[in-house]
């Protein structure tokens, strides 16, 4: 079982209603995990190493590339992210002992799993000193690699802070109070935060500049659905290797005199060593990248096993992204009351689904949560009463913000337990205490580091029978 409270979060609530959710978060949970679609991609066959696959290509039906085996140096496998241990995982079964040396960051509460290839277990959401240093082992593996020899580089989200590894001028504490600035106090969207973050480190998304002459194959695990524009903002580009972008960022959220004066001077500085890659970096040069999982996977399993349950499924959105987790929660709370009384967007008995990350501004706030958690209690708010309505909210890592749960389940019972128990959900959601309150209503959902990356699965159930047509009149 996945998610490992099962059995507490049955004993309450609208039973039956739970149980149809839990099993669909069950089935869409196992989707995308990456090993598999690498082990497909990566293989051995005639003495050839084969990457690619035409199933998974893109664009499709394109074909692999093909090694001979004989005249390949050494295989170095290096990397970082949340999904990146399952991607190598599934390297290590495919190449063995051909895997001369390698290096990953994963997450701190993920198991290491590899046996051929170093893990460095790093902090995240905030980078840690354990982030700094397995991201200098894997700068040192990539400068060994010669013309003959391949590079795979697993990655996936959380990367950013995984792999922290600090621009020159810049230290740690640096890094970690942009961060916190960005990220929690101002509730930046990622790619927001990303301008500025990425900005402020030498390794991500710059491996080719380590790598010289070697053939790189990346293999990554997406957070979005292809050919989808999902976030409002985009870097723009200056040609400035992104400098300008980051000191923009920075202006427009107020933190330019907040940040530490090392970070400015940097971003002034707008040292073109260490920018974005430049195109005579990688012209001409054997880089190949493959997407190996995105969230397509988890949403379409969802939506897989809510029909085979004989409900009526639609996926709302495959990303929605980049707006506070409270206001929308309370919409699509909503929604499962349209549903449930008027019949619309969809005829119960249904499941609504949605995918994406939220974000939730912390402020000055001292309460413990995450966007999920607090999606599910503000949903809570607005199916209040409701014999039909479950709404459950889960991060398809395993960890929601910086607790270690995954997220959280309401039902119609919800506010009334509450506050029974003494608990006010608007005071406590204005705190952004979500996992205060359902942890103590025992709603919390546990699935441990799943291994996998693709953002949030957000799942709105609505039971009962389709309810009577309207009758509308001409005046």
């Amino acid at each position: 079982m996945i998610i490992v409270n099962r059995e507490e979060l049955l004993e309450h609530g609208n039973t039956a209603g739970r149980g149809v959710v839990l099993d669909v978060l069950e089935t869409a949970l196992a989707a995308p995990d990456p090993y598999h679609s690498v082990r497909k991609m990566v293989r051995i066959e005639d003495g050839r190493l084969c990457v690619g696959h035409p199933d998974l290509s893109d664009p499709p039906g394109q074909p692999p590339l093909e090694f001979d085996l004989s005249a390949i140096g050494k295989i170095y496998v290096v990397g970082g992210g949340k999904a990146a241990q399952r991607e190598a995982e599934a390297l290590e079964d495919v190449l063995g002992d051909r895997i001369a040396e390698g290096h990953l960051n994963a997450k701190k509460g993920d198991s290491v799993r590899l046996k051929r290839i170093a893990v460095t277990l790093a902090g995240h959401p905030l980078p840690d000193a354990d982030s700094v240093a397995g991201a200098r082992r894997i700068v040192e593996i990539m400068r060994r690699a010669r013309r003959e020899d391949i590079v795979f580089m697993c990655h996936s989200g959380g990367a950013t802070a995984l792999t922290a590894l600090p621009a020159p001028g810049i230290s740690l504490a640096d890094l970690q109070a942009v961060y916190r600035l960005l990220y929690f106090e101002c509730g930046a969207a990622m790619p927001v935060a990303n301008a500025v973050r990425n900005q402020l480190v030498v390794l991500h998304s710059r491996h080719a500049r380590y790598v010289g002459e070697a053939t790189a194959i990346q293999l990554l695990t997406s957070e979005t659905p292809p050919g989808l524009r999902v976030h409002q903002y985009e870097a723009p580009k200056y040609g400035d290797g992104g400098y300008r972008a980051a000191r923009e960022v920075l202006h427009a959220h107020r933190c330019w005199d907040r940040v530490p004066e090392s970070v400015r001077a940097f971003l002034t500085a707008a040292d073109p060593r260490y920018g974005h890659l430049r195109p005579e970096e990688t012209a001409g040069k054997p880089h190949y990248y493959f997407r190996v999982m995105g969230p397509e996977a988890m949403l379409e399993a969802a939506r897989r096993r809510s029909e085979a349950l004989g409900l009526t499924a639609v996926i709302l959105a495959s990303s929605l992204n980049d707006v506070e987790a409270r206001p929308i929660g309370e919409a699509l709370g909503h929604v499962a009351s349209e549903v449930e009384h008027l019949g619309q967007p969809a005829s119960p008995p249904c499941m609504l689904i949605c995918g994406g990350e939220l974000v939730v501004t912390v402020g000055d706030a001292t309460g413990t949560g995450g966007r999920n958690q607090e999606f599910a209690l503000a949903a809570a708010t607005r199916i209040a009463g409701s014999p039909h309505s479950v709404v459950a909210s889960v991060d398809s890592e395993g960890t929601d913000g910086p607790t270690d749960a995954a997220g959280g389940i309401v039902d119609g019972d919800t506010v009334l337990r509450a506050q029974a128990a003494g608990l006010d959900i608007g005071q406590e959601l204005a705190n952004h205490n979500s996992h205060g309150v359902l942890g103590a209503l025992g709603d919390l959902i546990y699935t441990g580091v799943r291994g996998t990356n693709v953002r949030d699965l957000r799942l709105i159930y609505v039971g009962g029978q389709r309810p009577a047509t309207w009758i509308v009149r001409a005046p």
